[in-house]
């Protein structure tokens, strides 16, 4: 059954909706969706409902529920790397259950968001990320952040752990986290070429712990990827699994 993202709507059981002109047009011209056709409708927040198309570019929607909570917060702060690269960053991030993605600049970041097209960025990444959650039933929208500062984003961090991927540290992941089950955990990633010794020494100071993923190097489009793989299996939605 296709799904389709309504944010902002009421989701009430029972109760009409109209759909956005972008989204009928897609519905009507390109999916050819008849009349009568069952939709998955989700609002972003967890919510989300079975629905019938209507005649009249509405749908009326069934009993509305709502996915759970992820048992453990993934919040992403990534050094920003090329433009293709981010986006998969974000595409298959999401698939995975990041909850909070914040992308900063730091010294060896190869890509740059110029201020004339930020807003342009972040609306597409914006329909990156809630394209992936529709593919894969996430029906909690991952928060996206673009701060200008790496010290104050760090500064500003909170979870129950903060880890931070450094090919020089000599930390495994597996000796553990002070917190038996950890409901939220924050992980810095750096850009092509990785953290500088500076930025290291300053996620120290912040209190973010320096861990390895093993004795490769991996590209910062795989590492962000591993960590969080590795952190919903250990104390995620995945676990058990």
């Amino acid at each position: 059954m296709r799904s389709f993202c309504l944010p902002g709507i009421d989701f009430v059981s029972g109760s009409r909706v109209a759909l956005p002109g972008e989204l009928k047009k897609h519905i009507e011209k390109v999916l050819r969706l008849k009349p009568g056709a069952r939709i998955h409708l989700f609002d972003g927040t967890g919510r989300y409902a079975e629905a019938v198309l209507l005649a009249d570019a509405q749908v009326e929607l069934g009993t509305v529920a709502e996915q759970p909570a992820p048992p453990c917060r993934i919040t992403l702060i990534q050094g920003i790397p090329k433009g293709d690269k981010l986006e998969l960053i974000l595409q298959k991030g999401t698939e995975l259950g990041v909850s909070h993605f914040v992308l900063v600049p730091m010294e060896r970041s190869v890509g740059r968001i110029a201020d004339n097209r930020r807003e342009e960025r972040l609306e597409r990444w914006g329909k990156i990320i809630q394209e992936a959650a529709r593919q894969c039933h996430q029906y909690h929208l991952p928060q996206l952040d673009l701060p200008s500062s790496f010290s104050t984003t760090l500064a500003d961090a909170e979870g129950d752990e903060k880890l931070f991927l450094w090919e020089e540290s000599q930390a495994a992941l597996a000796g553990g986290f002070a917190a038996a089950q950890p409901r939220s955990v924050v992980v810095v990633v750096g850009p092509e070429g990785g953290m500088s010794a500076a930025e290291a020494t300053l996620a120290e100071t912040h209190g973010f712990r320096s861990v390895s993923l093993g004795p490769r190097i991996l590209r910062t489009e795989t590492a962000g990827l591993a960590i969080v793989a590795i952190l919903q299996y250990l104390y995620g939605d995945m676990a058990g699994v």
